[in-house]
């Protein structure tokens, strides 16, 4: 094991510890403009049709688009796609301390997709069992309810289910990276968070004014001598890489 070198006790460390991610595209006003006006013409004509349909995962209120959005022939999508995409390398690289050369060998295969969140809209709780890495980016917020402050925020459950079965003061007040407990993350527009898929995590219900406009993705990753290989969806095969 590597010692931390943040740890405020010589011999302790932060076992088990989730990587959480979060960065802003660079001048984001303008692409951000001209994709919710894309966006919201899209809901009703996308621009290509395709076999990757919405999940079944419970989302009232919310529009779900196709699931090859990064693939659509829009030059401020795969500007979007190109940006996301790479963040998912810098990480894999650095996580896993790959040498460029071992970054050659690999192969990003990706799902991708836009929500439109209404007021009263909320996706329900749920993960990505078959991706190594999921992303949501924001391309607009809403304008929440002040009155409620969970409004359209994004949960996250701590995977650590048992964590807070026995609470006493010996433990009810750990500092971090040690405490426990779920994370609410609030999005500005141009934010990208990236997280591990097998995070639990949900959408609050949006309450307010404006369309809360969410832009996500998984992604898998391949060796380039391993065969294209797409995780189950309940329709369609798509073999594309990045």
């Amino acid at each position: 094991m590597t010692p931390s070198p943040t740890s405020p006790i010589p011999g302790l460390e932060p076992v088990f510890a989730v990587p959480f991610y979060t960065t802003v595209f660079p001048n984001a006003q303008g692409l951000n403009g001209r994709l919710e006006e894309k966006l919201a013409g899209w809901e009703f004509h996308p621009p290509k049709t395709s076999r990757l349909q919405p999940s079944p995962v419970p989302k009232p209120g919310v529009y779900e688009s196709s699931f090859d959005f990064f693939h659509w022939e829009d030059p401020d999508v795969r500007e979007l796609a190109r940006f996301c995409l790479n963040r998912v390398g810098f990480l894999v690289q650095n996580l896993n301390h790959y040498e460029n050369r071992d970054m050659e060998e690999l192969r990003f295969y990706h799902h991708s997709w836009f929500h439109l969140t209404r007021p009263g809209g909320y996706t329900s709780h749920h993960n990505h069992p078959l991706a190594s890495w999921s992303g949501v980016y924001c391309v607009n917020p809403g304008v929440p309810d002040p009155a409620d402050h969970q409004s359209g925020l994004l949960r996250f459950f701590d995977p650590r289910m048992a964590a807070s079965m026995f609470l006493d003061p010996g433990n009810g007040s750990l500092r971090e990276p040690f405490g426990f407990g779920n994370l609410v993350h609030r999005f500005t527009a141009g934010e990208l968070v990236i997280f591990p898929s097998y995070l639990n995590h949900e959408v609050n219900c949006f309450r307010g004014t404006g369309i809360r406009i969410t832009i996500a993705f998984n992604v898998w990753i391949r060796y380039a001598d391993e065969p294209a290989f797409e995780p189950g969806l309940r329709r369609g095969i798509s073999r594309q890489s990045v």
